[in-house]
């Protein structure tokens, strides 16, 4: 229990700085402007990534395993891409907001793109620091 909640507060870090300091992504919740609902929100949507990169990502890494060998790694950064987009459609349903570039309303843009591969790669690495550095 302790990895999972250790987990989620480093979604969560990753998120705010995400939300932050990555030009088109904007959570509003990530201001806390109304305690407690943002937090509530923002708490929701960090569950979500959570859930996304504990369950999902590995599945569905291992099944683009052949692929990423094939294109040396390229394949997992676009695999990453197509998780965070997927979070952020998740979250936008379940009541969270979070908008990634011009997503929603549209897709594949080069500015939701954009935004969706920054976004993905400084939620890696930040969550990936604060993991390390929160104690299990």
């Amino acid at each position: 229990m302790k990895g999972f909640i250790g987990t989620f507060v480093a979604t969560g870090i990753a998120l705010w700085v995400t939300a932050r300091f990555v030009p088109g992504i904007e959570i509003p919740s990530s201001a806390f402007e109304t305690l407690p609902e943002d937090a509530v929100t923002f708490g929701m949507i960090a569950l979500v990534f959570g859930v996304a990169n504990a369950l999902v990502g590995p599945v569905v890494r291992q099944l683009a395993l052949p692929f990423n060998l094939v294109t040396m790694g390229l394949a997992g950064f676009v695999l990453n891409v197509v998780l965070f987009l997927g979070a952020a459609y998740v979250s936008n349903a379940v009541g969270g907001s979070i908008q990634v570039g011009d997503y929603p309303p549209e897709l594949l843009t080069q500015a939701t793109l954009v935004a969706a591969a920054l976004g993905s790669l400084v939620v890696g690495i930040v969550s990936a620091v604060a993991r390390l550095v929160l104690p299990d």
